[in-house]
């Protein structure tokens, strides 16, 4: 009865969610129902599983919306409906072929054709080509085109869709004047888009969210006609109209379908093995193998594990997935990919550990294969494979290759629409500002995946809102309506499917040129059709892994093998103890560092441990950890059974895994038992807990263990099996934190240069770890031309800043300067940088930052002199062509000017590079702000509450002065200390007080209040600002010598001496340079050269020279 139904994934088209459909078309009285989305099939697998539920046929269809076949200017719908299963793989076909661009007629034409018994086309009312040609008179052409379609169809396939609305009855008697003539028989068509007639104000805002349209209030008093009519009604309005005829073929058309979709299917793919061999007996040779490379070739416990993990992958039917994973693990070994130690529950299996797919030894961890893969539970495996970000489309273009383009797609996600979203996207439809936007959407908790009614309920400014006015009430209603609805199609970042054969065969698939077909239906239905789903995750820690050995292969000249490190290593284990884990997966947070801080890890189990236990359900647990393990806390067993299992954990369940073993070893459960039980207990399946507790405790009866402690043993796991975290997965995650953590721990600026140059290539965020890098490898050395490489580098133990860092700097301008440089040598001064500078870019865009950053500093001039020549010298080589030596006598000289302020130095430097990447005044004395309980830093603020009172020290960027109404001066401030920056307001009264020394460029200790100001932004209200006090201020460092004496050998003079200038030139300080020679003849170096008398450069000196060629006075 219902054929031109279309749900929400008809995109921004309607508001029928599909369950609620179906559910709602039963109660009005539906036994089948239709679907036909707008070109797509996205919806028809979740829709007949829906009407399987609820016990209704389900009629599957799409509406083709394509130019005519007469009249092509145009876009028209046909409905075409699947009659048994061979026509839902046409409509598979249709629905891949009118995706394409542009629509081939021809090929929809051949598809139809080719189904004549399966498919039923109907030409819909108003929106029909049909219907059409006859309402403008053009008959002739409407016989045209059903000779087009009859030709391909047999008897009975053809339909004339009507629908009644108001005013419409001239169009239906055109209509069935026409069918009559053409022997076409008509059909019901009414249109149903919405639930109820007031959804159909939802819809209009879809529609113009889609055509980036405005509407104005009065859409809220729209009703619309295409909703869903009780059956009743909607035969009734066809019966008043003479049209029994379009309701009887309505319902027998509906009888005729016979369309049962094939569900759980096993459609795995098969792996080749050599000829001759069955995979199953390859799959134990590469085992046996995989035992031998680890030498438990001999080991009775290996060999039983491997024979039952065995038995049990072959009994389950999974030998080939095994190694197809194999099979692309060795792509990624031979593509030099790295892949992660393991992620999940398969790092129980030991198979996958032999097969080095994963990385961690299941047997010496005690992970338990049944958690990964139960016998007593028919589920696909899920081994999830964690590469770099930037190699996951190697991986997939091996697969496509490897397996076909056909047979392979990547899985569509559906954006829908969150509570902000919905909210935002009803106020701009509205015409509201961006601030009206930004009031409702802060109105709203920001808690993942909320829903507007929990928001409602939680948020008094929300409720304010909504009943300022009956328009704001209204359009809360609408966003509710929207809320959940698809809003756009995405690509899952990590899901691929694949197949041994047309994917398109077994589900609708798009097309997408150059790039791997997408599936239609979402992830989970494509896992319930049997279909395999391999997840490739893109890990950022595995390619800042890669960076950091390849820096120490190039740095140090070592090659570290990552894998073979050793987890119990010391100095590893003490950066974990005093929480020095910024930058370490896993480990970062603030709240996990004090976890880690307080417990004083001794081993890689203590760590595992806390990675298990930093989790919303078992954090409660981690005070008795920490308790228990510094002996402050008595460790009881229930029973003596249990201590072998939760010994390691100081008593407490930490793990999933220790559920199912107090259930082997306490009641004899299998394994698959085991996990069986601990599933219902997380997903509170009470009755098959009420079966398994029955069986618990008859096991631990016959076990001599008494009931009363075998109920309270049952009690206390399902206590904790709810929130005992998969300990297979907490060991290889917590393995790879310890291999970051080591390289950190003995490879310091290696492990900063590669964590901070992530943060340059991406949004900028790894550049907060700069302050901690600057207090570990001290200064950031700064831009020169000569020794920066494009990002971040290591220079005598430190970080040297890289041309990248330069705001607008081009990837293609820095690869020639560097090039140039290391193919002739280093720039000699400012004449030889810009004569052998590409002609293309010789001009000021991309010369003044460089000079403005400092970069061009060693070239031996200030940046004023250096920017005052700029023009004449481009002039010059512009002129000459570069053919210097012709015009040697016009070569300009550099005419010296007096060197800019400091505060426009900084400023100009500020511009170019940003605040992050320059030494902030505040930097020397941030150890004793840090460690003073008293001020807070900036970066801390915006976690407090308003109105809550703050003391800070920070650097005065800028003041913009105001006189108020009442003639009275205030100030607005801009702040900042190293890592934050803040607004401050000083309103009249305070002022006043504090005007003779609130000055820009000065550093301030301020007391404020914080507040809100008008867009909700935070700011602070200062109540007072004090000069800062002796202890905070900065000290110039103690120096009690004058001169260093360097000894130099004539035959590393030259070298070395090249080395030290710019040494002297990026550390200037009072110490005056002399240099003794081999003949004990000595000079001294220029005034600026003279150099620092920091214990940092002291040690760089003794380094480069030897600390017996170093001498002071």
């Amino acid at each position: 009865m219902l054929f031109n139904s279309r749900s929400a994934y008809s995109l921004l088209q309607s508001t029928l969610d599909v369950e609620s459909y179906v559910k709602e078309a039963k109660r009005l009285g539906y036994q089948a129902i239709g679907l036909a989305d707008v070109n797509v099939l996205y919806g028809a697998l979740q829709f007949y599983k829906a009407c399987q539920k609820e016990q209704v046929k389900a009629l599957i269809g799409i509406t083709l919306k394509i130019p005519g076949f007469i009249e092509s200017g145009k876009n028209f719908s046909l409905l075409v409906y699947a009659r048994d299963y061979s026509g839902y793989l046409s409509l598979i076909a249709l629905s891949k072929a009118v995706n394409q661009s542009p629509v081939n007629h021809t090929e929809i034409r051949r598809i139809i054709a080719a189904a004549l018994n399966s498919l039923v086309l109907i030409t819909p009312a108003k929106e029909g080509e049909l219907d059409y040609l006859i309402s403008h008179d053009r008959e002739q052409e409407a016989c045209q085109w059903v000779d087009l379609w009859q030709d391909n169809l047999s008897k009975n396939r053809l339909f004339l869709g009507i629908s009644i609305y108001p005013y419409n009855e001239l169009e239906v008697k055109a209509l069935q004047h026409f069918a009559k003539n053409q022997g076409i028989g008509l059909i019901v068509s009414q249109l149903i888009e919405t639930l109820v007639p007031e959804d159909a104000v939802a819809l209009k805002f879809l529609q113009a969210i889609d055509a980036n349209e405005t509407l104005d209030e009065s859409v809220f008093a729209y009703r619309g006609a295409h909703y869903l009519y009780h059956r009743d009604d909607l035969v009734r309005l066809y019966q008043e109209k003479g049209l029994e005829e379009a309701v009887d073929n309505a319902v027998n058309l509906a009888k005729s379908i016979d369309l049962q979709l094939k569900m759980h299917q096993t459609l795995l793919p098969r792996f080749s093995p050599p000829e001759g061999v069955t995979s199953f007996d390859y799959l134990k040779d590469q085992a046996l193998q995989g035992l031998q490379r680890i030498d438990k070739l001999d080991n009775q416990i290996y060999l039983d594990r491997m024979n039952h993990e065995l038995a049990i992958i072959q009994q389950m039917g999974f030998v080939d997935y095994f190694l197809i994973v194999w099979e692309i693990i060795g792509f990624c070994r031979y593509a030099k990919i790295r892949t992660g130690p393991g992620r999940g529950s398969a790092a129980g299996s030991l198979i996958a550990y032999l097969l080095d797919i994963t990385q961690v030894d299941p047997i010496e961890y005690g992970l338990l294969f049944e958690r990964f893969l139960n016998p007593e539970r028919y589920n696909m495996p899920d081994i999830d494979i964690d590469i770099p970000d930037d190699k996951r489309y190697q991986v997939f273009n091996f697969i496509e290759k490897h397996y076909g383009h056909k047979n392979v797609a990547k899985l569509i996600t559906f954006g829908t629409f969150g509570a902000k979203q919905a909210i935002r996207d009803c106020l701009r439809i509205l015409g509201k500002s961006k601030n009206e936007q930004s009031l409702w959407s802060k109105a709203i908790p920001s808690k993942p995946s909320i829903k507007l009614q929990e928001a409602f309920k939680l948020s008094d400014t929300l409720r304010r809102i909504v009943h300022q006015s009956k328009e704001n009430q209204a359009l809360f209603d609408l966003a509710l309506a929207i809320e959940g609805l698809p809003r756009h199609t995405s690509i899952h970042a990590s899901g691929i499917v694949i197949c041994d054969q047309d994917l398109s065969q077994l589900i609708p698939v798009l097309d997408r040129q150059g790039e791997l077909q997408l599936t239609q239906f979402a992830m989970e239905e494509v896992e319930e059709l049997g279909l395999l789903k391999m997840d490739f995750l893109g890990l950022r820690n595995l390619q800042l892994l890669d960076d950091i050995l390849l820096t120490i292969r190039r740095e140090y000249q070592k090659e570290i093998d990552i894998r073979r490190i050793d987890l119990s290593d010391k100095a590893t284990l003490a950066l974990f103890q005093r929480a020095d884990t910024a930058g370490v997966f896993q480990f970062e947070s603030s709240g996990i560092r004090q976890v880690l801080q307080r417990l004083y890890p001794e081993s890689l189990e203590d760590i595992i441990a806390v990675n298990a236990l930093y989790r919303p359900g078992p954090m409660q647990q981690i005070q008795h950890f920490i308790a228990r393990k510094h002996g402050k806390e008595t460790i009881d067993y229930l029973h003596p059974l249990l201590k072998p299992i939760l010994e390691k954990t100081y008593g407490i369940i930490v793990y999933q895994e220790q559920v199912m073993q107090i259930c082997r070893q306490l009641a004899g459960f299998t394994l698959g038992q085991a996990d069986l039980l601990r599933r219902a207990m997380g997903k509170k399946q009470i009755s098959i807990m009420d079966q398994e507790k029955t069986r618990f405790i008859e096991g631990a009866l016959e076990r001599g263990i008494q009931q009363q402690t075998a109920e309270q043993i049952f009690q206390y796991i399902y206590q904790f099996a709810n929130y005992g975290f998969n300990r297979s997965h907490a060991v290889v995650y917590s393995t790879l934190a310890f291999q970051l953590a080591y390289l950190k721990a003995h490879y310091p600026a290696a492990f900063y240069v590669c964590l901070l140059n992530q943060g340059t290539h991406s949004s900028q965020g790894d550049l907060a770890y700069l302050p901690v890098a600057k207090r570990v490898l001290g200064r950031l050395l700064p831009l020169d031309i000569n020794l920066s490489k494009a990002d971040l580098s290591i220079d005598q133990g430190s970080l040297r800043l890289g041309l990248m860092a330069i705001k607008g700097m081009r990837a293609e301008v820095c690869r020639s300067i560097i090039q140039e440089r290391e193919l002739v040598g280093k720039y000699q001064n400012y004449f030889d940088f810009l004569s052998r500078l590409d002609a293309a870019y010789l001009n000021e865009k991309t010369i003044q930052p460089l000079i403005d950053a400092g970069a061009l500093d060693c070239l031996g001039y200030n940046r004023a002199s250096l920017t005052h020549n700029l023009p004449a010298f481009i002039q010059y080589f512009k002129f000459s062509n570069n053919q210097i030596s012709l015009f040697k006598e016009m070569e300009p000289k550099v005419e010296l000017v007096e060197d800019w302020t400091e505060k426009e130095r900084l400023a100009r430097q500020r511009a170019v590079l940003g605040n992050q990447w320059m030494d902030h005044p505040m930097s020397s004395m941030m150890t004793s702000i840090e460690s003073s309980s008293q001020y807070t830093l900036l970066e801390q603020i915006s976690a407090k509450r308003v109105r809550s009172t703050v003391t800070f020290i920070a650097f005065v960027e800028e003041i913009r002065k105001k006189t108020t109404k009442r003639q009275e001066e205030m100030a607005f401030l801009t702040v900042s200390d190293p890592q934050a920056e803040a607004k401050l307001v000083v309103f009249p009264n305070v002022f006043q007080r504090i005007q003779t020394f609130l000055q820009e460029g000065k550093i301030l200790c301020f007391n404020g209040r914080i507040d809100q100001d008008l867009n909700g932004q935070k700011q602070i209200i200062v109540q007072s600002i004090e000069r800062l006090t002796d202890q905070i201020a900065p000290k110039a460092p103690t120096n009690k010598y004058q001169t260093v004496f360097i000894r130099l050998e004539k035959e590393v003079m030259a070298l070395k001496l090249d080395w030290l200038k710019q040494l002297c030139l990026q550390n200037p300080g009072p110490l005056k340079v002399i240099i003794v020679d081999s003949q004990k003849k000595s000079w001294q170096l220029d005034e600026h050269y003279n150099l620092s008398a920091a214990s940092r450069i002291q040690r760089a000196l003794e380094q480069a020279f030897g600390k017996e060629n170093i001498a002071y006075r």
